[in-house]
């Protein structure tokens, strides 16, 4: 297991003891519906599946050059998740909300492959998405101070430009900047299984885990085009699992 990613787990064991723990009878905030809510989340992504860099074999300045498979969590290391949602109860148990949020994560460098059997390194830059999000959430037990729910979602996410620096030590060979990945707009799809304590009529505190698709990004032109090596980027959607603390105001 990843260092980085030990302290993730945590929230998701809170989150599987939540629905394990029998529901308190006391009333808590009251049924859902009719009321507004603004909830203030942060947490983090574990990344599931999904490849950033696609396997190939090239030439490159009459050399033979190997690119490796890089998946999301080869790449990026810790990162983090913040949104603000708004919801209004529709129904005794149902609630439609809509959410934005900011999410980034710094690269690692990483082994890429190599350029006549010398070692190839890449190091890209700073990965940030901004996003919106709709959706509705079920409460199973809307009455009670402590409830559960489970929701469905969908949106999209904006993608900032994403480059690389490709670089042979060996040879002292360094490409600043490489185009990789362009601005995007992707769409995302997912669920949400999460619980919540009521501490007052208008304040309640949870934890939320989910299950995101996030499709593929746009790629660049990296200018390799003729070296076997083109389509290196024409991938890069992926399956994660938003983990998040939230806290969240009814009224």
């Amino acid at each position: 297991m990843r260092a980085d990613s030990v302290g993730r787990f945590p929230f998701a064991a809170a989150l599987f003891a939540a629905f394990s723990i029998p529901v308190s009878a006391k009333a808590g905030g009251g049924v859902i519906q009719g009321q507004w809510s603004i909830s203030l989340q942060a947490g983090t992504d574990i990344e599931v599946s999904g490849d950033y860099a696609d396997a190939a074999q090239g030439t490159v300045l009459g050399l033979s050059t190997t690119v490796e498979v890089k998946r999301y969590k080869d790449i990026y290391g810790k990162s983090f998740r913040g949104n603000l949602s708004l919801g209004y109860g529709v129904a005794r148990n149902i609630e439609l909300f809509g959410r934005s949020g900011y999410y980034g994560t710094h690269a690692n460098q990483v082994p890429a492959g190599n350029v006549a059997s010398l070692p190839l390194l890449a190091d890209f830059a700073k990965y940030k998405e901004w996003g919106a999000e709709a959706g509705v959430r079920y409460y199973f037990n809307p009455a009670e101070r402590f409830k559960r729910y489970i929701a469905g979602v969908a949106g999209l996410r904006f993608l900032s430009a994403s480059p690389a620096t490709l670089s042979v030590p060996a040879a002292n060979v360094v490409l600043n900047d490489l185009p990789f990945y362009d601005k995007s707009t992707v769409g995302v799809f997912g669920a949400d299984l999460g619980a919540s304590y009521d501490l007052s009529q208008s304040v309640a505190i949870g934890v939320e885990a989910g299950l995101r698709y996030q499709t593929k990004p746009s790629g660049i032109d990296t200018g390799l085009a003729g070296t076997g090596l083109d389509k290196i980027n024409d991938v890069a959607s992926r399956w994660s699992i938003p983990v998040l603390g939230q806290i969240t105001f009814r009224f």
